[in-house]
């Protein structure tokens, strides 16, 4: 398998011709760790890691001895059997994010209404009061722009069921498919509940996501 040029060579071991490395072998060949150590429990020798003198022998494998196991019918077997395995196992992924993105789409989201003019006023709050190191405080001549960020920003976190609903995919297949699924779904809601954040809740739509502490995405 040839390697292009935004991958270079391996660094092996000096006098390794002929030899193949572990990672040769999953990467190249698609052996795995199981197969290595069933097929090839020993190398056929030694030499001394080029990384780091410190660092544990690098085990070589003979190009010919591996040709030969890849030949045999338990070899093939094998290797037919991880394949089905992997196949079944992303089948399994595939069919729980589904899963995950249909509870998002059905759950019932709540936004807590308040006037306009008290958005804006605790928006400015709960940005200045979440201030990072650098940051310039917000205030009365902050461009309505930037005012228009925080105030979704603020109901996003503090006046909507976002991050108690979010919590709910905690360690669930597909909770990164799943946060989009309701953030979009609440900054909809945000713009229907007030039509002057219409563009920017469109915009944060396309902002990286940023789940909340507990939630991880894959």
């Amino acid at each position: 398998m040839s390697r292009g040029k935004h991958h270079p060579p391996r660094p092996k071991p000096a006098g390794s011709e002929g030899f193949l490395i572990a990672a040769d072998l999953k990467k190249d060949r698609g052996w795995t760790d199981t197969q290595i150590k069933a097929f090839l429990p020993e190398p056929d020798r030694t030499a001394r890691n080029p990384f780091s003198r410190k660092a544990a022998p690098m085990k070589l494998y003979a190009m010919e001895r591996v040709e030969s196991v890849e030949e045999t019918e338990e070899f093939r077997r094998a290797r037919e059997a991880s394949r089905n395995r992997q196949v079944a196992a992303r089948e399994r992924a595939l069919e729980k994010k589904k899963e995950a993105v249909a509870l998002a789409h059905s759950l019932e989201l709540r936004i807590v209404p308040e006037p306009w003019d008290e958005v804006q006023a605790k928006a400015l709050e709960h940005y200045n009061a979440r201030l990072r190191r650098n940051q310039s405080p917000a205030g009365p001549r902050t461009s309505q722009a930037r005012r228009d960020r925080m105030s979704v920003n603020y109901l996003r976190h503090r006046q909507t069921s976002y991050e108690e609903e979010l919590k709910g995919f905690k360690g669930v297949v597909g909770v990164g498919e799943a946060y989009l699924v309701v953030r979009n779904r609440i900054l909809d809601l945000i713009a229907q509940t007030y039509p002057a954040l219409q563009a920017e809740c469109d915009r944060q739509k396309f902002d990286a996501p940023d789940l909340p502490d507990g939630v991880r995405g894959l």
